[in-house]
């Protein structure tokens, strides 16, 4: 994993980091009212729930069609949701 210190629009500081993983649709929520399906990428270290960052959590999420890709993606990690800036397939 690389990191650089970054700025976003409000002026809050994150880390932005570059991750490589598999992306897996997985059960989000399970057991709630809110369970949907959900994009996972998946590490050797952890699993986050992935989408591009500034969108909308309740609309399709584009990274879906790469289910089954390994990926890299640049972005940053809020609880258990990786906030991706930008990716490329790689395999």
């Amino acid at each position: 994993m690389m990191s650089d210190q970054q700025t976003d629009n409000n002026g809050n500081g994150y880390t932005l980091i570059t991750i490589r993983g598999k992306l897996e649709p997985r059960v989000f929520g399970r057991t709630t009212k809110s369970e949907h399906w959900g994009v996972y990428i998946v590490t050797p270290a952890a699993a986050y729930l992935i989408r591009p960052l500034n969108s909308n959590p309740f609309m399709h999420n584009p990274l879906e069609p790469l289910c089954g890709k390994t990926i890299e993606a640049e972005g940053h990690i809020h609880d258990y949701i990786f906030f991706a800036k930008r990716w490329k397939v790689v395999e």
